[in-house]
C-alpha cells in the first residue's frame, strides 16, 4: 500500500513538472490595411501618414547607405545587442522605379510591424519552443518639398517559420 501511494505522489510530481507557456511580442506600430487603403498617391500628405503609422524606422534619400535597426524578434541570443542591417537606399527606391520619376526631394519612409507568438512546452527532461513571426512592411515615397506621398508599396503577413530545433530564424537581410 505504501509503495502504491509513493507511486501516485511521484506520478503527480512528474505531471506538475510539465506545462506550456505562450508569449506574444509586438514591435513597431501596427500597419492597418484600412489605413493603407486610404493612401492616395499624389494626394495624401506625409503628416497624415505619420499620424496613421507612427514614426518610420528609416527615412532615406537616393544614394545613401542606411542603417535599418533590427527590431524585436525573439531568439535564443536575446541578450546580445542587435546590429543594424546596412542597406543601400536605392534598394528602397527600386520598389517604385517603374512608376515614378525621382527628384532630389524624394525620400522613402519605411514602416515596420512584427508580431511573434512563442509557444514553449516544458517537459520532464526537455523544453520545446515553437515560434511564429509575422511582419508587415510599408514603404512610402514622399516628396519632401510638397509633403505629398507620391507612391507606396505594402507587404502584409510576411512569415518566418519556426526552426525544428526551436531556435528563432534570423531576419532577412533585405528590407
Amino acid at each position: 500500500m505504501r509503495l502504491w501511494k509513493t507511486g501516485i505522489l511521484l506520478g503527480l510530481a512528474l505531471c506538475l513538472m510539465t506545462g506550456c507557456l505562450t508569449l506574444f511580442k509586438y514591435s513597431g506600430t501596427e500597419i492597418k490595411e484600412a489605413r493603407v487603403a486610404q493612401i492616395q498617391p499624389g494626394k495624401t500628405h506625409k503628416r497624415d501618414a505619420l499620424e496613421w503609422f507612427g514614426a518610420p524606422i528609416t527615412i532615406s534619400a537616393r544614394g545613401e547607405i542606411v542603417e535599418v535597426p533590427k527590431v524585436s524578434v525573439p531568439d535564443k541570443e536575446y541578450r546580445v545587442p542587435r546590429r543594424p542591417t546596412i542597406v543601400e537606399s536605392d534598394t528602397f527606391f527600386d520598389l517604385f522605379a517603374s512608376d515614378v520619376e525621382f527628384t532630389k526631394y524624394h525620400r522613402v519612409y519605411y514602416f515596420y510591424f512584427s508580431e511573434s507568438k512563442n509557444l514553449t512546452y516544458y517537459l520532464l527532461v526537455a523544453t520545446y519552443d515553437e515560434i511564429d513571426t509575422r511582419f508587415d512592411k510599408l514603404w512610402l515615397l514622399v516628396d519632401e518639398k510638397t509633403g505629398i506621398v507620391d507612391d507606396y508599396f505594402f507587404k502584409k503577413g510576411i512569415r518566418l517559420p519556426s526552426n525544428p530545433d526551436g531556435a528563432a530564424p534570423t531576419q532577412e537581410s533585405q528590407p
